[in-house]
């Protein structure tokens, strides 16, 4: 089977592996939300809570630079004077005017001075177009609580100025008697402004829960209340204690309004006139949740109703933190913003579950990967045994091949030899003249001597007969020389461990040559330094060669009066060269490319095969026959042999 044909895995192997990895999926994203949560919320908190430090912090700051001056403006002399003659309008004008400096020097938003009576006799703001001369102001609790010998502090709008204010307030005394009361008011929208982080808003609220300083304007003077009788923040209570947080100096954490303000409770701070005509509604609380530490999770609509271009229900994700600041009678809160925390826990299931996913896919590949290797591997294994088979089939035909191709090359080897022996005898066959004439002379002058000296032993001359013999010695001594290099030449096979000396080589191819070089009146111009030069090579093999090579030359240079041949000799430190030139006509350039090709030939007698023979002789002794056209005419082939060390064994 292939493996494009390999069926997939079936739904019922994959199904549960799925539900599986979906399962795993599913609480992978719990545990990791519920982590991120619960780490982003933490950090949330302690930011949340160091801004709300650093905010009480400097509001107690701001308002502490002014609680003691309505202490010191009681104590004034003008205004003790002014309170004990209202109607003296000289000292009306000196009181105004002293508070108006003070306002100036300290910083102050409204410097006054109120009679016992509630009614204002001086004020900052006298030279103002509505200055707060002459205004009854004994509804305010601040005039009240300084009437009874106390120290006021209360926020409120302003009765005239509607501008939001804090108020300190202290009484006049003389002999122990009250006659009048200092108020100084400070303007606390600075710090309001002064806040600039987008995630985090600062609420101040009064006893009751109604925001009067927050960092949304649309939040103002509306009231923030947790649902009544919660049982998880009782629990968180009782649980961390009365303050969630420990608290800075002069600030304690108490719980927030259990409810919002009854009827009666809005009728009240109505007619204090605290905040005006505001209508002191419920803030847009959607959902309320409790942390584990007793703190709020509070979704709220955080845009203004009817604010154009918006969206009336655009909600918002807080965590409210809040402390009391019980010497100032106000509770701040901060309201940070959870959209960092649900970009946080996004972040986190994105990269959790992209692992996860990256994982989960790395597993089913891997085990896709199995299964297909456990198919693969049973027919993988069906098909070697399938393939052994056939290789044990094939080896039997190439064991056959392989013993009918070392026959054919032996049969080939055997034909090669038959074929050099047989250019030998060929060679042998056309020198037989030359041979017999050489053998002539010798042979006649043995007879003569032999008759000599059987007619000189029969007179009794033996100092003669002996001269005879010597001289048939002599004779048969040559005849034996001209006898060798045939008997060499015709010798089959070699070996190319033996060592020719070129002095011997060039005696065997003139003795073997020698007639045909007379008949044609050639000549061979030998060099004369090949005394003492050997070669590797058997003798018989190397005259084959030559004596081919002479051939062709005498061939080429038929007709001529007079032809020769030069052998020239260059000696190397491992190489020996001879070169023959003869002085025919040269070889055609379509000749030297196929010179060595077994049965090429341009003559009209012969078989092709005498270059042929002498160069894989050459071949066999490690050496090369090359063929080209001397320059000045003829044709140039060069043999190339290794060197021979000289030895004391002879050749």
């Amino acid at each position: 089977m292939s493996k494009d044909s390999l069926p997939p895995p079936s739904i019922p192997q994959r199904g549960p592996l799925l539900l599986l990895l979906l399962l795993g999926m599913a609480l992978l994203a719990f545990v990791l939300a519920t982590k991120a949560r619960e780490l982003g919320l933490e950090q949330t908190r302690l930011r949340a809570d160091a801004n709300l430090s650093r905010y009480i912090i400097n509001l107690q700051h701001q308002l502490d630079r002014h609680k003691d001056l309505p202490r010191l403006l009681a104590s004034q002399r003008q205004l003790i004077r002014l309170l004990q003659s209202p109607r003296d309008t000289a000292l009306v004008e000196d009181a105004n005017r002293y508070l108006a400096w003070v306002n100036r020097t300290m910083g102050a938003t409204d410097s006054y001075l109120i009679a016992a009576n509630g009614i204002t006799l001086a004020a900052s703001n006298w030279d103002q177009p509505r200055p707060f001369i002459g205004n009854d102001y004994s509804f305010r609790p601040y005039f009240q609580q300084a009437m009874e010998g106390g120290m006021g502090r209360y926020f409120a709008l302003g009765n005239t100025s509607k501008v939001r204010g804090y108020f300190f307030s202290h009484p006049v005394t003389i002999n122990g008697q009250i006659i009048g009361v200092t108020v100084v008011k400070v303007d606390l929208e600075d710090i309001e402004e002064g806040w600039n982080d987008p995630l985090q808003d600062i609420l101040v609220m009064d006893e009751d829960g109604v925001i009067f300083i927050s960092t949304r304007r649309h939040w103002r003077f509306r009231i923030l209340s947790h649902r009544q009788g919660d049982p998880r923040r009782a629990a968180a209570r009782r649980h961390y204690g009365n303050h969630a947080r420990p608290t800075t100096a002069g600030s304690q954490s108490a719980p927030m309004p259990s409810a919002a303000p009854s009827g009666a409770d809005l009728a009240r701070i109505r007619a204090s006139q605290r905040y005006g005509d505001a209508p002191l509604l419920p803030l847009d609380v959607i959902r309320r949740q409790d942390t584990p530490r007793g703190d709020l999770l509070l979704t709220l609509i955080d845009q203004p109703p009817g604010a154009d271009g918006l969206d009336p229900q655009q909600t918002g994700h807080y965590l409210l933190l809040s402390r009391l600041v019980p010497e100032a009678g106000m509770r701040v809160a901060v309201l940070a913003s959870l959209r960092p925390l649900e970009a946080a826990v996004f972040r986190t299931l994105a990269i959790g579950l992209t692992l996860y996913l990256a994982c989960a896919g790395l597993v089913l590949f891997l085990l896709a990967r199995h299964r297909l290797k456990k198919r693969y591997e049973a027919e993988l294994q069906q098909a070697h045994e399938k393939l052994e088979q056939r290789v044990r089939q094939r080896t039997r035909e190439l064991t056959d091949t392989n013993l009918r191709l070392q026959q054919e090359i032996e049969q080939h080897h055997q034909t090669q030899n038959q074929l050099i022996q047989t250019a030998k005898l060929a060679v042998l066959g056309q020198l037989s003249a030359g041979i017999n004439h050489e053998l002539s002379q010798p042979l006649t002058a043995l007879r003569h001597f032999a008759d000599n000296g059987r007619k000189l032993l029969e007179r009794g001359r033996h100092e003669a007969v002996a001269t005879n013999l010597q001289e048939i010695g002599a004779l048969a001594g040559r005849m034996a020389a001209i006898l060798q290099p045939l008997k060499e030449f015709a010798r089959q096979g070699g070996d190319n461990r033996r060592q020719t000396d070129l002095r011997r080589l060039r005696q065997g191819v003139m003795v073997i040559m020698g007639s045909q070089l007379e008949q044609q009146h050639a000549r061979i111009d030998w060099p004369k330094d090949m005394d003492g030069i050997r070669v590797q090579g058997d003798l018989g093999r190397l005259e084959q060669v030559l004596v081919n090579l002479i051939s062709n030359a005498l061939q080429a240079m038929a007709g001529q009066p007079e032809p020769r041949i030069d052998i020239g000799l260059g000696v190397g430190a491992t190489r020996v060269q001879l070169t023959l030139r003869d002085y025919g006509p040269g070889l055609p350039d379509a000749v030297l490319e196929h010179i060595f090709e077994p049965f090429y030939t341009t003559k009209s007698t012969g078989l092709g095969l005498g270059l042929s023979i002498s160069h894989r002789i050459a071949q066999s002794l490690d050496g090369e026959l090359a063929a080209r056209n001397h320059p000045a005419g003829g044709a140039l082939f060069t043999l190339t042999l290794n060197r021979a060390e000289p030895s004391p064994e002879s050749t």
